[in-house]
This record gives C-alpha cells, sequence and structure tokens, in this order.
C-alpha cells in the first residue's frame, strides 16, 4: 500500500472530484465508505461543515487530500478498507474523533484506491495537523498498517517512487475537462478571464507571453500539483486561438445585437413620427373645422346687428 498526498485550500472542488463529480455531472465511479463529526454525507454539505471550521482558524490551506492505493490485483474488502482510513489518519495525526474526516472509493482504476479528505483544523480548535516531511510520514505509517493489517507490501522501489502516478493522472484530468470547459465558454476572451474562471474552480495557472505580447506558454496547479500546458492537451498556441475565436464570436454577437437594436431604434422612432403626424393632421383638421364653423356663423351675426333698431338721443 502507497499513501500520496496533496494540500488544498477548497474543500467544495477536493470533494466534488472524490464525489467523481465534475461541472454538476457524475463522471466517476465513485462510492462514499465514511464521514466523521458531519452531519451532511452530499459533497457540497460535507465541504460547508468544514469550511465552518476551518474559518475559525489562521490556517490557509486546511484540505488535507490522501489517496490510499494497494497493489493491482490485491482482493481489499470494505471493511479493510475503512480499518487502513482510520489507522492512516490516527497514524498521520488526525485522529477521526477530533477531525472532521471524509473517505470515497473510486472505481475507475484496475487498482483498489480510496481518497481521505481530512480537515487539518481539529474540531476543538487545536492546532492544525502538521504538514512537513509528507512523503516520509507516508511511507512509514503504510509500512505499519500494512504489517498491521496483514496486507501485501509493495516493493520497496515502488514505495521510493516520488512520481505519483495515479495521483498527478487524476490532476491532469481534472484541468484538462476544467480548462477545455471554460475555454470553449465565449464569454471567455483573454487569459485574464480565463485565468480567474480557472481560479474559482480551484485551479492556479500562469501564461508567459513573449515581447510582441503573444503568449507562448502555460502551466496550471491543483491540490498542490502542478502541470504543464502540454500534459493536460491544450499548447498555449491553441489556448490564444481559442481565445482568439471567442473573441471573434463575441464581436459577430455584439454586430448581430447592435443591428437587431438599431432596427429596433428605428421602427419605434418611425412608429412616433407617424403619431406626431397623426396628431398634427388630427390638430390641423380640427382647427380647420373651427375656423369654417367660426366663418359660417359671422353673416349671421352681421345680419342681427343691421336689423337692430338705433336708439335715439331722448330730445
Amino acid at each position: 500500500m502507497i499513501a500520496k498526498t496533496s494540500i488544498g485550500r477548497s474543500f467544495g472542488s477536493a470533494l466534488e472530484y472524490g464525489a467523481g463529480l465534475k461541472e454538476g455531472k457524475e463522471n466517476k465511479p465513485s462510492q462514499l465508505l465514511g464521514a466523521s463529526n458531519l452531519g451532511a454525507r452530499d459533497p457540497q454539505g460535507m465541504a460547508a461543515e468544514m469550511m465552518a471550521v476551518a474559518d475559525s482558524s489562521r490556517c490557509q490551506s486546511p484540505v488535507w487530500h490522501t489517496s490510499l492505493n494497494w497493489p493491482k490485483g490485491e482482493a481489499v474488502q470494505k471493511e479493510q478498507l475503512l480499518r487502513a482510513a482510520s489507522e492512516y489518519c490516527r497514524q498521520i495525526g488526525a485522529d477521526p474523533t477530533r477531525h472532521q474526516v471524509v473517505i470515497y472509493q473510486h472505481h475507475d482504476r484496475p487498482h483498489t484506491h480510496i481518497h481521505i479528505y481530512i480537515n487539518r483544523v481539529p474540531m476543538d480548535g487545536g492546532p492544525a495537523l502538521d504538514t512537513s516531511h509528507n512523503y516520509a510520514r507516508n511511507v512509514k505509517v503504510c509500512q505499519a498498517i500494512t504489517e498491521q493489517l496483514g496486507m501485501s507490501k509493495l516493493p520497496e522501489q515502488r514505495q521510493s517512487l516520488n512520481d505519483h502516478d495515479s495521483h498527478k493522472q487524476s490532476i491532469r484530468e481534472y484541468v484538462q475537462e476544467t480548462l477545455q470547459t471554460t475555454l470553449t465558454n465565449p464569454q471567455i476572451t483573454t487569459v485574464e478571464q480565463l485565468g480567474e474562471q480557472l481560479r474559482l474552480k480551484g485551479v492556479e495557472s500562469q501564461f508567459k507571453h513573449d515581447s510582441k505580447g503573444v503568449l507562448v506558454g502555460c502551466s496550471f496547479r491543483y491540490d498542490q500539483t502542478a502541470v504543464k500546458g502540454t500534459e493536460v492537451g491544450h499548447k498555449a498556441k491553441q489556448i490564444g486561438q481559442q481565445l482568439s475565436i471567442n473573441q471573434q464570436e463575441q464581436s459577430q454577437s455584439q454586430t448581430a445585437w447592435d443591428a437587431l437594436f438599431k432596427s429596433y431604434t428605428a421602427a419605434t422612432e418611425k412608429d412616433r413620427w407617424n403619431e406626431l403626424t397623426t396628431s398634427y393632421q388630427q390638430t390641423k383638421s380640427e382647427e380647420m373645422k373651427q375656423s369654417i364653423a367660426k366663418q359660417e356663423k359671422s353673416p349671421e351675426i352681421e345680419e342681427k346687428q343691421q336689423r337692430k333698431p338705433k336708439q335715439g338721443l331722448g330730445l
């Protein structure tokens, strides 16, 4: 058995990965094996509870994520997985009675493996779980658990590998899918916007430009694991091209909107002009009628005045 550990900041993205969820859809066979000191059992709810405890401390990276991996072909029962997870937490310094812990099993690989998520900040407000010398501590703890539970030992050379193939592959897959989803959003037209959206999903990014402002390099980091753009199928040139396509689509959308708004404005102005013209014509017509009526009454008034007898001076 070997352990691979990373430290992070976001319980939300970590537990979504554990639950096999990406972009709100289940795309990886996963099973929740257990959780301690948590009322919720959905990833969002558990993440919120864990963050509430972490916020009470100054710990900037409260997420401890460890994957325990067994040799390919070794059958491990659920009870053994839970015992291994419990012993790992205790021996690494995160007693499940004091820390919030979530355990998921993934079924996407030929070998048995589980993911353990620990809140480094304990429930009783004590100091956060120490992260120093993780690799050496993991090797020692795994050896102890293997002997204690009678599990198969991995070759010594395999235990000393620092590549963390399985874990890093999972990181690559997450970064690749997150990057692809973000890039296909036509609203993302600059590397600044791309970097901000990736950050909201837990992925840090770095972009390098040449003297002419052309994008020539990119790298990403998730769960304290760095990957190059070429490792996730997105070279800097390809990212730049996609951003240019997004800019064109955005420009075309704006042009179409401007044309639509202009036609609407023109139609509105035409309707207003017609309304004013009609009102003017109605007013002129009313004035004409009043003038004609006045002219028709004028002879009658003049005739009445002529027929009226003149009054004498009374001499």
